[in-house]
């Protein structure tokens, strides 16, 4: 007899994914609305930079400890009070305009936007039904995919003809729609092994800080990251080089038709045939992209390189975050989505530093083919790693 499928788009499913979307669009509205606001207030182009790593830290910081506060207070309070707590960070701007002031705000939101994320990550994928964890991680990431997109476009476009203080009152709207949903949000109680029924009560706060069984997927995704860092941040410097100019960003939209495309069925091969069959021709085709961006001097084949580069960027990062949550009991989730957003800060990270350096020595072109060997990291890392977790996923089956 063949197995009752189970129903994925569940009322509490399409509520997380759509607060999820709304949130992140929110917050890259604030993000990339800030450093177009200090520009016009100070004409010293570090103050910027300064308010993103100060953001990051307090981000960065905040994610050691999410995991452990998340397993000891119900997630659907801890959501409330993280969307109210953010909903007054925005509040603070209008109180005082000042850089320090703001700075100091930008580490505020980095602890509230921190914890956020690792809750609608922990939420979502407590909320999806094991038997179609992939599918549902796959089209959770591309809520927030589609957020991070769409939110510096609006800033970008909203700052052009309106004031930055009326932009801080839309997001402060939108931000109050994602705590509405919040409410309709079930309390999220973390069930424990049976085989290990003192899991969660005994064991010290630091064992929800870190675990091994995730480190390689982590790895993994921190490498993912770093050559996603270098496409983000000299994409339209590499345009000037190549002399097409704002038509580079043509890139980006190669890439995302390739995304929801690919993550439209990628999932489903996941839940069937598990993560091997795609993390194997994602890194490949991410690999020959970075090669065929750095060498292109025609836009067709930038058109090309998206297409390329946008399959790896479909499937690596929530396949791997899928295969994360296969390989720890139900009460590590959180710690499994605290890890893996730590490395792809780390990621980011390094990547944007490690490029840019390399960029001012080669230039743009040779830096994203030379970025291919990240993936080549990726391709090889997870033939060599992946195979000490083939028992324990045949054990966890049986």
């Amino acid at each position: 007899m063949g197995k009752v499928k189970v129903k994925l788009w569940t009322n509490q499913y399409v509520v997380i994914i759509l607060l999820s979307l709304v949130m992140f669009a929110s917050f890259y509205m604030i993000t990339a609305g800030f450093p177009l606001f200090v520009s016009t207030i100070s004409n010293d182009p570090t103050i910027a930079g300064i308010m993103t790593t100060t953001l990051m830290l307090a981000s960065l910081i905040t994610r050691f400890f999410a995991s452990v506060i998340i397993q000891k207070v119900n997630m659907k309070l801890l959501l409330i009070i993280s969307l109210i707590y953010f909903l007054g960070t925005i509040g603070l701007t209008f109180v005082n305009q000042s850089i320090g002031f703001l700075i100091f705000i930008r580490a505020l939101q980095g602890i509230g936007f921190s914890m956020l994320t690792i809750l609608v990550f922990t939420i979502s994928s407590n909320i999806v039904p094991k038997s179609r964890l992939g599918e549902g991680i796959v089209f959770f990431a591309m809520s927030t995919s589609v957020g991070t997109t769409i939110g510096p476009l609006i800033a970008i476009s909203y700052l052009a003809n309106f004031s930055f203080q009326s932009m801080m009152v839309l997001t402060l709207g939108l931000m109050a729609f994602s705590l509405l949903c919040s409410f309709f949000t079930k309390n999220m109680k973390v069930e424990k092994e049976k085989e290990s029924p003192q899991a969660n009560n005994d064991e010290p706060f630091y064992k929800y800080m870190f675990d091994k069984r995730v480190l390689l997927p982590c790895i993994l995704v921190a490498f993912n990251y770093m050559a996603i860092a270098g496409t983000v941040n000299f994409i339209g410097a590499f345009g000037k080089e190549i002399n097409v100019g704002g038509s580079i960003s043509q890139f980006f939209i190669a890439q995302g038709i390739a995304m929801v495309l690919v993550r439209s069925f990628s999932g489903k091969i996941f839940d069937k045939f598990g993560h091997r069959i795609l993390i194997i021709p994602a890194a490949i085709s991410g690999t020959i992209g970075l090669i065929l961006l750095g060498f292109s001097t025609t836009m067709w084949m930038v058109w090309v390189s998206g297409v390329l580069f946008g399959i790896a960027f479909a499937i690596i990062h929530p396949i791997i975050q899928a295969w994360a949550l296969t390989l720890v009991p139900p009460e590590k989730k959180a710690t499994a989505n605290s890890m893996l957003l730590i490395f792809i800060d780390f990621g980011l990270a390094v990547g944007s530093v490690g490029l840019g350096f390399l960029a001012n020595i080669v230039g743009y072109g040779m830096t994203f083919s030379y970025s291919s060997a990240f993936m080549i990291i990726i391709l090889l890392a997870y033939l060599i790693g992946s195979k000490k977790t083939v028992a324990f996923e045949a054990n966890k089956v049986k």
